[in-house]
């Protein structure tokens, strides 16, 4: 009968051990979700304000630039960029750019800093899409994610214009 009582005690001591893991997981998925958000619709307007460029060259009939521009947000991005890259123009005036992009100003009313991946290209009428996927974050935005999609029209010489939707959180 001892033994018996021994083996449900012991029992009883590893299903609390057990529930109380359990709840302390659930308490730190919990806590990592609600930092980082559950992914929403993000929209608005983006363009160009300036841009200069740093260095020209050309190679095989392409026009290849260092360019350092500025870009404005609006809608659920609120704020401004400075933005870093290469540009390379096609004869046909098509080109494509890879950047890094750095946005001050708030997400849904949050204030912080990104850093964007940002990769486009134009076609030969100066139309224009990009995307933008989230490297890093800070601020009151850190630990957000996602990737905007950009489409517009290039207005020279500032640069393209436009609007971006894309899933954030």
């Amino acid at each position: 009968m001892r033994r018996r009582q021994e083996d449900m005690m012991r029992n009883a001591r590893r299903l609390r051990l057990v529930i109380g893991l359990v709840a302390l997981y659930a308490g730190i998925v919990g806590v990592t979700a609600a930092a980082a958000g559950a992914p929403a619709g993000a929209s608005g307007t983006v363009g160009n304000t300036a841009a200069t460029f740093n260095s020209v060259r050309f190679a095989d009939g392409n026009l290849i630039a260092d360019v350092t521009a500025t870009a404005a947000y609006t809608g659920t991005l609120t704020g401004t960029s400075t933005i870093n890259g290469r540009l390379i123009v096609r004869a046909d005036g098509s080109a494509t750019f890879h950047d890094v992009e750095v946005f001050t100003g708030t997400v849904n009313g949050v204030a912080g800093t990104l850093t964007f991946s940002l990769n486009g290209s134009n076609d030969s009428a100066l139309n224009s899409q990009a995307t933008a996927a989230i490297i890093d974050s800070s601020g009151g935005l850190s630990g957000l994610h996602g990737v905007l999609h950009e489409v517009g029209t290039v207005v020279p010489p500032t640069g393209p214009v436009g609007t971006y939707t894309g899933q954030i959180g």
